[in-house]
């Protein structure tokens, strides 16, 4: 009885060993069985490095703090990789060449002591780093992705590269007028085109449209630019064997004078001559003795000299 009380003890005291162990040195995973394996380890003395050889999900629940790097390269059949409690890493931070890797979770990762490397993973297109307040190294960021979410991001200290496919830096660039990139600073957000094959084929339809009306206008101008040239050559050859044209002179018009209207003069009145006529009453009619009228003579002059002689008289009338 007393030999399988302290068998089970023994037992104990080196699985508490063994745990111990594998918190204070670097640890290597590849698979979940693995990652169970660190479940009582809230701190990993060295760098942690998941297998080239790992598959599927790798899901660390408890490391909060990793004294080394954490590294992921080449593990083509990892599709998930997370650690939600993880909250700093005073190595570097390496994910790279994950072909099949869908969804990177580190959302309360605060802290990074050296470089942050996530590239090559073709399948990941959205990274979230919430909590990330700042990284002593560089920052690179490359791949396929759609967004990028670095709401907490306070420092950067070397150079900040971005790329991805179809995103926006829009976020990223304000970040840049806030100081928080200390390096230098780059952004894409077109690295390759997302576009369906319905898209492109649309495009392309669209763009050959395009060319062909353009030609179809640039042939209607040249036809017309050669129509009106050929109607201008015709001209000119009619002009050159028409015979010349006389101009006729019509005769000058005389200036229209307007003729002057004289007003015929009114009649001055006249002073009566003489004796009033006299006034007949209705008594006694006498008549008036008429005057005689004196004789007098005209003479004709002829075209000699004038004498005395020549003059005769003319017949009185």
């Amino acid at each position: 009885m007393l030999c399988s009380y302290l068998f089970v003890l023994a037992t104990a005291w080196q699985t508490v060993f063994a745990d111990s162990d594998s918190c204070s040195s670097s640890a290597t995973i590849s698979n979940q069985t693995d990652a169970d394996a660190l479940g009582d380890c809230d701190t990993i003395d060295g760098s942690l490095t998941i297998s080239s050889s790992a598959t599927g999900s790798i899901i660390l629940y408890n490391i909060t703090e990793v004294k080394g790097s954490f590294t992921a390269s080449g593990a083509s059949a990892v599709t998930t990789l997370a650690a939600p409690a993880l909250e700093s890493i005073n190595g570097g931070l390496t994910i790279e060449n994950l072909d099949s890797l869908t969804n990177l979770t580190m959302n309360s990762l605060k802290t990074v002591s050296s470089d942050i490397t996530v590239t090559g993973n073709s399948d990941l297109t959205k990274l979230e780093f919430d909590d990330l307040k700042e990284v002593k190294g560089q920052l690179t960021l490359t791949g396929s992705f759609s967004s990028i979410s670095l709401p907490s991001l306070h420092k950067v200290d070397g150079q900040t590269t971005i790329r991805g496919k179809s995103m926006s830096c829009t976020v990223l660039n304000e970040l840049k007028s806030e100081n928080v990139y200390q390096g230098g600073y780059s952004c894409s957000g077109s690295g390759s085109s997302s576009l369906s094959t319905g898209a492109k084929a649309g495009i392309a339809v669209g763009v050959i449209l395009g060319v062909l009306l353009i030609m179809v206008i640039v042939w209607l101008l040249y036809r017309r630019a050669r129509r009106s040239r050929r109607q201008h050559l015709n001209e000119q050859t009619a002009a050159a064997s028409a015979p010349p044209m006389v101009e006729k002179q019509l005769p000058v018009q005389p200036e229209y004078q307007p003729v002057p209207i004289f007003e015929p003069a009114k009649a001055l009145p006249r002073k009566p001559l003489g004796s009033p006529p006299a006034q007949l009453d209705s008594r006694s009619i006498h008549e008036a003795a008429y005057p005689a009228s004196p004789v007098r003579e005209f003479y004709e002059l002829d075209a000699g000299p004038i004498h005395s002689t020549h003059q005769r008289p003319l017949n009185p009338e």
